[in-house]
């Protein structure tokens, strides 16, 4: 560093420049990665109610339609955090009975869906 300081002198210290690796998902990957964490399981073909961390970065990296994403569970969890997704451990959890529950859930969830 000190001889980079007596060749170019403080452009030496250019905060443009970054160590590391370059970034392994994009800015793509990160919005299907958001869609998917907000879209319930069901609506996936997946056999459960919530999504975890486990689950969803599994899901993520298998997925057979659509892209898939490999993910770390820190990483997924670094992504809904800066997002504000979350996802509460529930103890127990009980489904609805309601036989008219999926046509009232898609007329629910477009309009639970955050607007851009």
């Amino acid at each position: 560093m000190i001889h980079r300081f007596n060749e170019i002198g403080l452009a030496c210290l250019d905060p443009r420049w970054a160590g590391g690796r370059p970034r392994r998902i994009s800015e793509d990957d990160e919005t299907f990665i958001v869609a998917t964490a907000r879209t319930r399981p069901q609506a996936l073909d997946q056999p459960f109610t919530r999504w975890s961390l486990r689950k969803l970065a599994d899901y993520l990296a298998h997925n057979r339609g659509l892209r898939r994403v490999n993910v770390s569970r820190e990483r997924l969890r670094e992504f809904l955090h800066l997002h504000k997704i979350s996802f509460q451990r529930t103890r127990t959890w009980k489904e609805s009975n309601d036989p008219q529950l999926k046509e009232k859930l898609a007329r629910i969830e477009p309009v639970r869906a955050p607007r851009r």
